[in-house]
């Protein structure tokens, strides 16, 4: 008896496990998504495209709870132009948190004195499917 209740445990467990990567999946799709809808209009006065919007925090590290909020970081080729997009982002209701970094600061971030910006280096997911390309100039 005690071998069977253990295993129904297991498989509780397993099922838990499953169910809490499906939805985070399709959270992630979602998010993405509401980020596509954004770059879409660019800010105004912005004439380049994020290089890439990573997601970090307790959802890139996977211990998220139903508590959890959205942490983006923007890397774009100007702190100017990561900044604009962070706050669309913002402004749009798609992150709670979202950070602009430019491309020197973003290929310098796992060298941070500070153990926070490097574990956010170590973290980062890319949410982009690819780079975007510069938004056409008049």
């Amino acid at each position: 008896m005690e071998q069977r209740c253990q295993g129904v445990g297991m498989a509780a467990v397993t099922s838990f496990h499953v169910l809490r990567q499906q939805r985070h999946a399709q959270w992630l799709t979602e998010l993405k998504q509401r980020i596509d809808q954004v770059l879409v209009s660019s800010p105004p006065g912005s004439t380049v495209r994020p290089d890439q919007i990573y997601l970090f925090g307790s959802r890139a590290r996977g211990d998220w709870d139903g508590l959890s909020d959205t942490d983006l970081l923007v890397v774009a080729e100007s702190r100017e132009a990561a900044e604009q997009w962070a706050d669309q982002l913002l402004a749009h209701g798609v992150a709670q948190d979202a950070i602009g970094l430019d491309r020197v600061a973003w290929q310098q971030l796992p060298e941070h004195p500070s153990v926070i910006w490097r574990h956010v280096a170590r973290d980062a997911q890319p949410l982009l499917a690819q780079q975007p390309l510069r938004a056409q100039q008049p």
